[in-house]
């Protein structure tokens, strides 16, 4: 009786190994490396149960993920608090790369290789510019990806996918009589309405985009600095820029209530109209959106020679950026460097 009931075991067993596709000998040895592996004391079987419900559970983990377009709309939600500009270029980004290339949408982001991501960016973009920051916007949607254990790894960090920086040009900094031209253009047009902002991005480098979130609460004549909160820098750090006295003196041109916003009402209107009528824009000169932060860089260096302090007013994290972007002396000489820094404005 004992010797068939054995047999009827035997059977069972036999038949619960066959059914997951492995053979007696298979069994027998994970059993053995598993019994082999168990550290700590008590009841073998007991703990080889506990071992591999904590492995299922790990393995769970490890292999949870999301498709790619929950990563990008988790992403927009993490990054809703930077400014408006640096969010809607997330999302073009990320929906330009999802319209172009097929599948990419659903795609699992744990599964998603670097060799796949190069491929995807070269369908969506053509200019090595885009490419680039299509590289360093994957790469922000695979770190929340990892926070949120959605992947174990970014296919996109580091050498893994070979998409230099673009080659930056080399861009011509305003001379003194063109920089004449254009203080005598802002002072006469629109009442002179203009020429806090105007010399603000003249005289302390401020970004056309961060000068129009600027107030005159933020310009403090005391200290001599303008402080540009984090939620007003383009870079997202705050800093403060030295009021030098050519500035001070195009900043006591206009001076209107604390709260006041540096730009008058129609701002971009008029700037535009003062670029014209100096002779940019249109059928003039191009205008280089950044051209007077370049100026503003340029005569600094020329002027004092403190790099340091120019990198924390340009507000860069190193000082690589303000070397190989901003700075072209070119054609700038001493006695240039001088007038530009004049108080006889």
């Amino acid at each position: 009786m004992r010797r068939k009931h054995t047999q009827t075991t035997e059977r069972t067993a036999l038949q619960l190994i066959r059914q997951y596709g492995i053979s007696i000998m298979e069994a027998a040895e994970l059993i053995q490396q598993m019994f082999a592996a168990l550290p700590g004391r008590g009841p073998r079987l007991a703990r080889a149960r506990k071992c591999m419900e904590l492995g299922r559970q790990e393995m769970v983990r490890r292999e949870k993920t999301v498709p790619f377009r929950e990563a990008v709309r988790e992403t927009l939600l993490a990054k809703k608090h930077r400014r408006h500009r640096t969010v809607s270029e997330i999302r073009y980004i990320c929906d330009r790369l999802m319209r172009k290339c097929p599948g990419l949408s659903g795609h699992p982001v744990r599964s998603m290789r670097p060799e796949e991501c190069r491929a995807w960016i070269h369908c969506a973009f053509s200019t090595p510019r885009q490419r680039y920051k299509a590289r360093l916007i994957l790469s922000g949607v695979f770190s929340i990806a990892r926070k949120r254990g959605w992947c174990q790894r970014n296919p996109t960090a580091g050498n893994a996918i070979d998409i230099p920086p673009p080659a930056e040009q080399t861009i011509r900094v305003l001379s003194i009589p063109e920089i004449e031209k254009l203080k005598h253009t802002v002072r006469n047009l629109h009442h002179g309405e203009c020429r806090a902002a105007f010399g603000l991005m003249l005289y302390a480098g401020i970004r056309p985009a961060e000068v129009e979130r600027l107030t005159w609460g933020m310009v403090d004549l005391e200290e001599n600095v303008v402080s540009l909160p984090a939620r007003h820098s383009k870079t997202g750090g705050g800093r403060q820029v030295s009021i030098r006295p050519v500035l001070r003196k195009w900043l006591m041109e206009a001076m209107p209530g604390k709260n006041a916003p540096i730009c008058p009402e129609n701002w971009n209107r008029k700037w535009k109209e003062i670029r014209e009528k100096a002779g940019w824009g249109r059928n003039g000169i191009p205008w280089i959106q950044d051209v007077l932060r370049h100026c503003y860089a340029s005569y600094h260096a020329k002027r004092f020679r403190n790099y340091p302090e120019l990198q924390y007013e340009m507000g860069h994290s190193c000082l690589s950026l303000l070397k190989t972007r901003y700075l072209n002396m070119e054609g700038i000489t001493s006695k240039d460097a001088a007038l530009f820094w004049s108080e006889a404005v």
